[in-house]
């Protein structure tokens, strides 16, 4: 494997503005890669979306996060029902105000919009939640097919304006509230920022935006989708498919609420974070909203992990260097309490 550094970059070539990780985890990925293909995952199309939610395949990638926070549940009212709000809280108390507040983020999971739950990233949560002391809040929202877009949209939103109502009930300053995500859930998270500035509040100030999807064919034909659409578990076939289960109306791929990056004006948004994988086809796209957030004027910082596929951050069995980084990342640019 390569993690073709000579021939990754996309229009404009942004690679002088991208980070890239001091470390190249490309040994990496071909362990974690030839572990899910001894479970019998490839990247290829599920037969249908029971099978695809029983595939267990990713946990054996995933160690069990140290006792870094404490776990506890809420409930959002939603547009059809209530929303699970995962809330997780640092163990130790040792940098929250005088008023017992401390910054929030709401975060939302990924999975391509088809797969995941309120446990999903539960690990990686326990560990952002003690290395920021931040209270993290999961927010659980309605999958597809059986619920497709715009819905995921409409429970996002409605669970980070619930959480900024309701902040101080929860132990977080409304005033210190971030938006994050994964792959799906980084896609609501940017687009969550954007509403929020269309509709005038809440205000986040902060996005985390780790291995977006910003974009859909044909407006993201980038070199990361040709070049690395096969052999890197996210396959152009699977992504395929998530777009079929999630916007089966193509009309829809080109709505900024299903591809943010189709946003007429980003100027005003929140400060982000973005971090992409060297070996990810959703690469090029993440790279180049994230400079098009620079371009508008917003505070960005945007890293590559090199050598690294869609999921390797997840895989702390194999690589706990490459979840480490991101938490670091995202550490400093939240920044203390």
């Amino acid at each position: 494997m390569d993690d073709l550094t000579g021939s990754d970059t996309c229009a404009g070539d942004p690679s002088a503005a991208v980070e890239m990780s001091v470390q190249d985890y490309t040994a990496s990925t071909e362990k974690a890669l030839a572990l899910l293909a001894a479970r019998g995952q490839r990247g290829q199309r599920p037969a249908d979306v029971r099978q695809a939610r029983a595939d267990a395949a990713l946990t054996a990638l995933i160690d069990p996060s140290p006792a870094a926070a404490s776990v506890t549940t809420a409930f959002a009212p939603g547009p059809a029902g209530p929303l699970t709000l995962t809330v997780y809280r640092p163990v130790r108390d040792r940098s929250a105000r005088n008023d017992g507040l401390r910054p929030g983020l709401v975060y939302f999971h990924g999975g391509g919009f088809v797969l995941g739950g309120p446990e999903s990233d539960s690990g990686f949560l326990r560990t952002l939640a003690g290395a920021t002391q931040r209270v993290i809040v999961a927010a659980d929202y309605r999958l597809a097919p059986e619920h497709p877009f715009p819905v995921a949209v409409l429970d996002a939103q409605t669970a980070t304006r619930h959480v900024a109502a309701h902040a101080a009930e929860l132990g977080i300053d409304p005033a210190r509230l971030a938006v994050g995500g994964d792959s799906a859930g980084a896609t609501l998270a940017a687009v969550v920022a954007q509403q929020c500035r269309a509709r005038g509040g809440p205000e986040p100030v902060h996005q985390i935006l780790v291995t977006p999807l910003t974009l859909y064919p044909p407006q993201a034909d980038t070199v990361s989708r040709r070049e690395l659409g096969e052999g890197y578990h996210l396959t152009t076939e699977l992504l395929a498919w998530y777009a079929e289960c999630y916007v089966p109306d193509p009309g829809d791929r080109t709505d900024p609420r299903a591809a943010p990056a189709l946003a007429p004006d980003l100027g005003g948004l929140p400060a982000a974070t973005v971090i992409t994988g060297g070996l990810d086809p959703l690469r090029d796209e993440g790279e180049q909203y994230a400079l098009a957030l620079r371009a508008a004027g917003v505070d960005v910082r945007v890293r590559r992990q090199r050598g690294a596929f869609h999921l390797l951050w997840l895989a702390t069995r194999v690589a706990p260097a490459v979840q480490a980084e991101v938490v670091d990342l995202i550490g400093e640019r939240l920044g203390p309490v």
